[in-house]
């Protein structure tokens, strides 16, 4: 009975922190797409130095490998967005007004 009063707490306190968000100043769409961009290309940029890096011989090539993975998980999350984005708008300009 302690484990449902517990999780009725803590249900009520994430509800409460949700309405104290109403308030505070929201991330706009562009704005989230804009970071994610910045992100995928700061991987992709640490997967190059990691390449220099192994040429070098300062890294192993598993860490080598983990960064170029890493920039391709990155890379088609975004096109998968992408592609979302389009087809989303594509519906849209569908729609008879």
């Amino acid at each position: 009975m302690t484990e449902i009063k517990n999780i009725s707490e803590t249900l009520n306190k994430t509800l409460q922190e949700l309405q104290n968000l109403q308030g505070t100043q929201k991330e706009s769409f562009e704005q989230v797409l804009k970071d994610a961009i910045k992100e995928a290309s700061q991987v992709e940029q640490e997967a190059q130095k990691a390449i220099e890096a192994f040429a070098k011989g300062e890294l192993s090539i598993h860490q080598v490998v983990l960064a170029m993975q890493k920039a391709d998980i990155s890379l088609q999350t975004l096109i998968q967005v992408r592609n979302k984005v389009i087809t989303a708008y594509e519906e849209i300009s569908r729609m008879q007004v």
